[in-house]
Formats: C-alpha cells, sequence, structure tokens
C-alpha cells in the first residue's frame, strides 16, 4: 500500500487494517466526539518542524501557520516527518484527540537552529494573546532539552508565558509531572491492554520487583549508582515513582505523512513526541467544557482519574477527565 509507512515490521496485521486501528486515539476519546466534546472553540498552539499546511488531516484546522528560522536553515524547504505527526495527533480530523481545535503553528528547524525557532514563535504566541480571543492557553512543543542555541532562554520564557496563562507542554512537563508515553497494541479503548513504551528497555517495560531493582542497580558502575541514589530515597520509592507514573499513549499510532498531502503513516514505536500532543488534546477538550480551567486543575484532575490497569499500569482517563471537569463548571 503506498501510503503506508511504519518504522518497525508486523507481520501479524494487514497494513490497511493497522493503518485505519491506529487511526483511533483510544481510550474513549471518539465517544467523547460523540458527545460534542471535540475542542471546538478552543485554539491551541504547536510549535514544530515544518508542516504542508494543505494536508487533509488538519487543513481546516490551521488558522496561523508562520516561519521562524535562522538565515542559515531558511533554505531548508522540505516538510518534516515529526511536524505532520504531532499536528494530526492532536488535532487531526481522523487520528486526532481534538479535531474540533484551531491551531497556531510555528514552524522551526530544531536540527539547525535548537530551541531560537522555538523561541520566537512562543514570543509571538504570547504578543497574539494580548490582542485574540479566544487565548491560546496550551501549547505543544515535541521536543527534549540539551545543550543546543537558546536552550536558558527558553526556560525563561517559559516562565513568562505561564505568568500569561500559557502552559507549554514539552518534555520537561512530562517529567515534572510523572507522565510518560505508552500504547495498546490491540483494543485501543481497553485500558487494560495498554503498557509501558516500546521505546523503554525490555527490562523496565513491568512494574518491577524489589529483587529486581536491587539486581539492577547492583550491575551498576559506582558513579550510575550515585546517579540513581541521588534521585531515589530508597529501591522502593523507585517503584513508587514508577507505578505512579501515568501513560498517554504514543505507540501503535497512525498519523499524516510529509509524503503528501493525503498520505498517512503508521508507526508502531512512538515515544514523548507522539504522547505530548495527544495529552494537550486532552487539555484542549477539557478547556471546551471549562473554558477557564487552569493548568493546576487540569493536573489534579488528571491524576485522580488516572485508572490502574491490571498490569498495575496507571492510564490516563480522558472520559473521566471531562466528567470531572464538567463539575467544575457546574461549581462556578
Amino acid at each position: 500500500m503506498e501510503n503506508f509507512n511504519q518504522q518497525i515490521q508486523v507481520q501479524t496485521e494487514s497494513p490497511e487494517r493497522l493503518l485505519e486501528e491506529g487511526k483511533n486515539p483510544g481510550l474513549g476519546i471518539r465517544k467523547l466526539h460523540g458527545q460534542g466534546i471535540t475542542g471546538a472553540g478552543v485554539v491551541v498552539g504547536i510549535i514544530d518542524q515544518r508542516i504542508s499546511p494543505t494536508h487533509s488531516e488538519f487543513k481546516d484546522n490551521i488558522v496561523s501557520n508562520r516561519e521562524y528560522y535562522t538565515p542559515e536553515s531558511a533554505n531548508d524547504t522540505g516538510v518534516s516527518m515529526h511536524g505532520p505527526a504531532v499536528v494530526s495527533l492532536l488535532a487531526g480530523k481522523e487520528c486526532g484527540v481534538a479535531p474540533g481545535a484551531n491551531v497556531v503553528y510555528g514552524n522551526i528547524n530544531a536540527v539547525m537552529d535548537g530551541f531560537l525557532g522555538y523561541i520566537k514563535s512562543l514570543k509571538d504566541i504570547i504578543e497574539y494573546n494580548k490582542q485574540s480571543e479566544p487565548k491560546i492557553k496550551i501549547v505543544s512543543v515535541s521536543k527534549g532539552y540539551d545543550e543546543v542555541p537558546g536552550v536558558e532562554e527558553w526556560i525563561e520564557l517559559k516562565k513568562k508565558a505561564a505568568e500569561s496563562g500559557i502552559t507549554v507542554i514539552d518534555s520537561m512537563y512530562f517529567n515534572q509531572n510523572s507522565i510518560t508515553g505508552g500504547g495498546s497494541e490491540s483494543n485501543k479503548d481497553q485500558f487494560d491492554d495498554y503498557e509501558l513504551p516500546l521505546f523503554y528497555p525490555d527490562s523496565q517495560r513491568s512494574i518491577p520487583s524489589l529483587e529486581d531493582i536491587e539486581r539492577q542497580v547492583f550491575s551498576l558502575d559506582e558513579n550510575s549508582k550515585k546517579k540513581f541514589f541521588d534521585r531515589y530515597k530508597t529501591y522502593q520509592d523507585f517503584i513508587d515513582r514508577v507505578k505512579d507514573t501515568i501513560i498517554v499513549p504514543c505507540d501503535y499510532r497512525t498519523m499524516a505523512s510529509e509524503e503528501g498531502d493525503n498520505r498517512y503513516r503508521y508507526d508502531t514505536e512512538g515515544g514523548w513526541s507522539w504522547a505530548i500532543p495527544y495529552f494537550a488534546g486532552v487539555f484542549a477538550l477539557a478547556l471546551q467544557v471549562n473554558p477557564n480551567l487552569t493548568n493546576d486543575e487540569f493536573l489534579k484532575i488528571v491524576k485522580e482519574t488516572a485508572g490502574r490497569n491490571k498490569k498495575g499500569i496507571k492510564v490516563i482517563n480522558p472520559v473521566g477527565i471531562i466528567k470531572e471537569v464538567k463539575k467544575t463548571v457546574s461549581v462556578a
């Protein structure tokens, strides 16, 4: 099938079936869509690599599409694989968690420019909010942190954005709030089918026992052992943190492809890059229900409603989240 592109070969399913099943965000999201909860009326910011704004999956969602390149990166004009995937997973009409949300998009070049493009784009989003309604309250940024140009300024700018009511959802946000990826290969609406992410080593894809952790730490060099105990007080502390981590779907997903405006790709193994827009999409659904919901309020509800499945893994619960958000409206 010409529009099928998967990173890991899967022999047990036909490409057509995988492609179609992978469009389902799962966890009851489509049930919420059927109730009219689609993110309608919400504007989200996304800063990522170059997209084709005419892709059929999200062309009707893009209300602003600006470029933030340095002179060095301006000539790199190819559509990335990363940007289209991120937009479609958040707001795509077939793949997205919030297909009714509008998107203000910032095209950047993370490889050549570090955080410089992100900084320019987020500054513009802050200015956008001074003159536009509805205001942007969440910005999805699927990027990790490393020593690249602009990283310190970016961290400071995020604080300024937060003070103005904008929450930037990125890898630091996931780390600080014990959120990670995960996925279900079979029934995406069944909590018990969800597992820890495929990008974890096999030895870390289940809730460990004390004996497992002791054995793994014992095998580390002294420097690695020190880092472990600098972060975790005890072995049990590590296990408790693993148990409290909430997974957000990122594996076994279909998304918009960079190869054409009507083409899709399937990724067996995702990462935080795909989990971040999913989480931001759930936040967008919540903001449709209660536009005054704060990040702290949303996070509290996320943690209180997360369901623990039979594997002992906590899974984000979009239906439960919306149920609780509705209660905040009646109280207000």
